[in-house]
């Protein structure tokens, strides 16, 4: 178990306001101080990479900055995120047959996979019945 400050248990609280949707450090840096917790934009980021390592949140990395979200899973590594590329919502997702692919991965191509960075992007069940009603009636 790792050592917590006030500032990452007030980051993980900012975080898990959000629920599914990532927030960006800035985002979660401006929200911190409003609610009185003085904070710098250099100290979230530092507690957010330091959160990231330990597996306590997911980081995704969006077209211009990184996201930052809890993981339900901290010390889960066959999870992954499903971020739909409409709406920006994230599912995590606990695999258990990743494990198999992640060791695959590795044994074969000498890759190793970062289950809190990996995100599969598509549209979520809500955003498929948007765009086509049909699709999404059960």
């Amino acid at each position: 178990m790792s050592y917590s400050t006030k500032q990452q248990q007030a980051i993980l609280s900012g975080l898990e306001r959000h629920g599914d949707t990532p927030v960006s450090a800035l985002e979660l840096a401006e929200e911190l101080r409003q609610d009185g917790c003085q904070v710098s934009l250099a100290t979230v980021y530092r507690q957010l990479e330091k959160l990231a390592e330990n597996g306590q949140i997911h980081r995704v990395e969006a077209e211009n900055a990184a996201l930052y979200r809890p993981c339900p899973a901290q010390e889960a590594q066959n999870c992954l995120l499903l971020r739909c590329s409409s709406c920006g919502r994230t599912e995590h997702l606990e695999y258990p047959q990743l494990q198999e692919f992640y060791q695959n991965l590795e044994e074969e191509h000498h890759f190793h996979v970062d289950p809190r960075r990996t995100v599969l992007t598509g549209l979520c069940a809500l955003c498929t019945r948007q765009e086509d009603p049909e699709h999404g009636t059960d």
